[in-house]
């Protein structure tokens, strides 16, 4: 799971509202520009505020959540951001060399993914006001006519640019000339904001209330300024980042936690976790941007759940609460209370897997450590990031961190390349709807098949396509999800291609080191090796009732749908064996992996009648 940033608290936009001037008929974007600052106070004024401090508050609005903010500025690019929520609490800003932001659990992060980087170049032109020349090799403005917002008629400005895919949409007041709404839109989400509350600010006016709706999950964030200051002396030292990263973790042995077993259920790394002397199992998740326990579970636990924030799942958005996780331990390893977010996680893998799973460890977990992954023996190790020092022959790769979740290139085909999402959380590969979309790859030939996340279940189609290339290394015959729809979630992404689970990267040993933004490939002892891949056809889940197994789905052109199954039969036995003899939900699949041209006799029960039904085993791909 992806959660969204949670507060977007940009640098202060100047706004204008003084002097009333006639509405005119008005078609040139610079025309209008002109207009505006001169209602404003004048663009020699605008231009001669070097640098700003501002206070107020910020409200996330049907979260509970509020608190104050802080807000230094210095042009171009100076800034830092101080937000204090209670039970979040974040920090962020740029020293003119780079951006920076220090999470809710206090860990440092430097910004170096490219598409972070191109967009902090673009607001350095804005603040160097290179939008206003007509003859800006950067930006774009053109006149989209006349729109009303709220009681105001406003000029349309749309404002493109050639570094990046963002767009920006300006709304000025036909009469005043004043700033009413932008539209901030990026590949992934927008950002609609309307100013209000005007006031004079030494001769220029300013907006002393924001108001912006983030889509697309609909989250509102109320900004209320209440003391806004220009031209006062800031001292450089105000910009840095911290000189010093949050060390909130404790190996109970020398410097490391080595070869702790876990278990690979599902394509799924899952380790045990102990919270108060309750052990309970946790998957490991790079794609989750935060760590993530079971709302239940917390509840178990005597932790209080804070504020209801929209988040980012898979296939949806999903509703995150915020706790504070008490000090919990791994083999090997302690870990200080935490902030961490919660949802009903355990309910969701309890249908899926048939497992009693009760957290996501997500970025806030391993970002404390190198990590090592050995897939093929099942083990796990994290030692501290200042004394690893890797010394085998495996591949170095430079993998920016964006949102929190590694970015690495890859190529499918040698086709279908550029960057992918590291995600230990997903089972498989799956291309982005976008991506899919504009490379004609949704009517490729496949299995149908329902995906889950965070979100909730959606459509995909698994095809089979040729190879991967990946740090120089090659995986033949890959099978890779494609979404049937673009929904809302991770997915839907336009930024990246897709995301690179553990199917992939069972074949090798890998290491994720956060503090320096990089990865490294080894081939594993399973790097040849071709797993077992479904021949059926047939998805199946725990009932509700948790008393067996159902089916969910039958893929068209597979030997389940040739035997006759149905969503909704309940399997009850399998070669005359009750089900309730095997070993979960997840041996009952395997048998569905077996050799091409096994038969099974299946017994189920389809409302409420017995029925035996026969399949084969075949090749789908």
């Amino acid at each position: 799971m992806k959660l969204y940033k949670l507060i977007m608290i940009t640098a202060i936009i100047i706004l204008s509202a003084s002097r009333i001037v006639r509405a005119e008929n008005v078609t040139d974007p610079y025309t209008i520009l002109n207009k505006h600052f001169e209602t404003m106070g004048g663009l020699d004024a605008v231009k001669a505020e070097e640098t700003v401090y501002a206070e107020g508050i910020v409200v996330i609005e049907g979260t509970g959540l509020q608190g104050p903010f802080k807000q230094w500025v210095a042009k171009p690019l100076f800034s830092r951001e101080e937000v204090d929520l209670e039970v979040i609490r974040q920090l962020s800003g740029d020293n003119g060399q780079l951006s920076w932001i220090v999470d809710a659990n206090g860990k440092l992060h430097i910004e170096k993914d490219e598409d972070a980087l191109k967009r902090r170049e673009v607001k350095k032109l804005l603040a160097e006001y290179d939008h206003l020349n007509p003859e800006s090799q950067y930006f774009t403005l053109t006149f989209d006519g006349i729109e009303k917002v709220g009681t105001f008629e406003c000029y349309v400005i749309t404002m493109t640019n050639t570094i990046n895919e963002d767009v920006k949409k300006d709304f000025y007041d036909t009469v005043q000339y004043s700033l009413v709404k932008t539209i901030d839109i990026h590949p992934d989400e927008e950002i609609h904001t309307i100013y209000t509350d005007y006031r004079d600010v030494n001769g220029v006016k300013h907006a002393f209330k924001e108001t912006q709706e983030i889509f697309p999950i609909g989250q509102r964030v109320l900004v209320t300024i209440s003391k806004y200051e220009i031209n006062v002396p800031i001292a450089s030292a105000v910009f840095e980042p911290p000189d010093y990263d949050v060390e909130d973790f404790h190996f109970t042995h020398g410097e490391s936690a080595e070869n702790i077993p876990f278990q690979f259920i599902e394509n799924h790394i899952s380790l045990l976790v102990n919270i108060g002397g309750k052990e309970r199992l946790w998957i490991l998740d790079t794609g989750a941007g935060k760590s993530v326990i079971d709302a239940q579970f917390a509840k178990e636990l005597g932790l209080t759940l804070e504020g209801t924030m929209k988040g980012v799942g898979i296939g949806r958005i999903v509703e995150v609460s915020l706790t504070t996780l008490p000090a919990f331990s791994l083999d090997g390893l302690l870990i200080d209370k935490q902030n961490i977010a919660a949802i009903d996680v355990h309910p969701l893998l309890k249908r899926l897997l048939d497992i009693d799973v009760f957290g996501i460890l997500g970025y806030d977990f391993l970002s404390r450590f190198t990590t090592k992954i050995d897939y093929a023996h099942n083990t796990i190790s994290f030692y501290h990031p200042d004394r690893f020092d890797y010394t085998g022959t495996g591949v170095l790769m430079d993998a920016p961190l964006d949102h929190n979740t590694f970015v690495v290139p890859m190529a499918v085909d040698g086709t279908y390349s550029g960057k992918w999402l590291l995600d230990l959380g997903a089972t498989g590969l799956t291309f982005h709807y976008p991506f899919a979309e504009d490379h004609n790859l949704l009517t490729l030939p496949g299995i149908d098949h329902i995906g889950f996340g965070a979100g909730g279940a959606f459509p995909s189609r698994i095809s089979q396509f040729d190879s991967i290339e990946i740090a120089g290394f090659t995986i033949m015959n890959p099978l890779i999800s494609i979404p049937r729809e673009k929904g809302e979630g991770a997915f839907a992404s336009k930024e990246k291609i897709g995301n690179i689970g553990n199917t992939l990267l069972r074949h090798f040993v890998l290491y994720l080191d956060y503090k320096k933004q990089q990865i490294i490939l080894e081939k594993g002892d399973d790097f040849s090796t071709q797993f077992p891949r479904d021949k059926c056809g047939l998805q199946m889940v725990r009932t509700e009732d948790g008393a067996g197994y159902e089916v969910l789905f039958v893929a068209d052109n597979t030997p389940a749908e040739k035997a006759g199954f149905k969503k909704g039969d309940i399997i009850k036995a399998i070669n005359g064996i009750s089900v309730l003899h095997f070993d979960g939900l997840v041996a009952i699949r395997n048998l569905f992996r077996e050799e091409v041209g096994t038969q099974y006799r299946i017994g189920i029960l389809r409302s409420g009648e017995p029925i035996e039904l026969t399949t084969e085993l075949q090749e789908l791909w």
